[in-house]
């Protein structure tokens, strides 16, 4: 396959993949499934889904990446124990824990095919694989992993802090200051005067009154 970077996998994996995997005899697609010799994972575009986030029982339409080499290709869809999960939709048949689709249609260059996720609420991640065969019983195996959408709730605490700030205030006063008039009590030097010539006079007129008074009453 074009664009492939080889990567044997150990013998002890390729063993049990041949135990649990197996596809179609290229030639004639016959109903018997047989081991894989060898099985390579591919750094190249492999399989993809119309979503990355795993959702319970919910339908994945998912695409391979297919060539004229390519005869037929096996989908898994396992959990975090590696044990298979959900159901693939339309498959040719099946291959042990794996569903066989044939390529009937080299020109689209995708395989496409339907993955309906369990119901079961306990399971939070799913990886699909995708095992295109080739000539020679090898294949190559490309993954994608299905997490689940996990949200995080961010409590934002606002912290309302009101700062007073003393700020002096300067406060005038103003203050009326009446001069209080001094009333002069002492006589002007004009009225001691005028007092000191009237005094002898309104003695002596006193004087006379009396002198009078006294005339007429005896």
């Amino acid at each position: 396959m074009a664009g492939l970077h080889p990567m044997p996998l150990p013998l002890g994996l390729l063993l049990c993949l041949g135990l649990k995997f197996s596809a179609a005899t290229p030639t004639n697609h016959s109903d018997n499934c047989v081991v894989f010799d060898e099985v390579f994972t591919t750094t190249s575009p492999g399989i993809r889904a119309n979503s990355d986030t795993y959702e319970s029982n919910t339908i994945y339409t998912v695409w391979v990446p297919v060539n004229d080499n390519v005869s037929s290709v096996i989908l898994r869809a396992v959990d975090k124990n590696n044990s298979t999960v959900g159901s693939w939709q339309g498959a040719d048949k099946e291959c042990n824990s794996g569903s066989l689709y044939y390529v009937k249609n080299v020109h689209d260059m995708l395989l496409q095919a339907n993955w309906v996720a369990p119901k079961s609420e306990n399971i939070t991640e799913v990886e699909l694989q995708a095992f295109t065969v080739l000539p020679h019983n090898t294949a190559t195996l490309s993954s994608l992993k299905l997490n689940s959408k996990v949200t995080t709730t961010t409590l934002t605490s606002k912290i309302f802090t009101t700062s007073t700030s003393k700020i002096p205030v300067t406060v005038t006063s103003k203050i009326s200051t009446t001069k209080p008039t001094t009333a002069s009590t002492l006589p002007t030097t004009r009225s001691l005067a005028h007092r000191a010539t009237n005094r002898p006079i309104i003695d002596a007129i006193s004087i006379l009154l009396a002198f009078l008074i006294s005339k007429l009453l005896f």
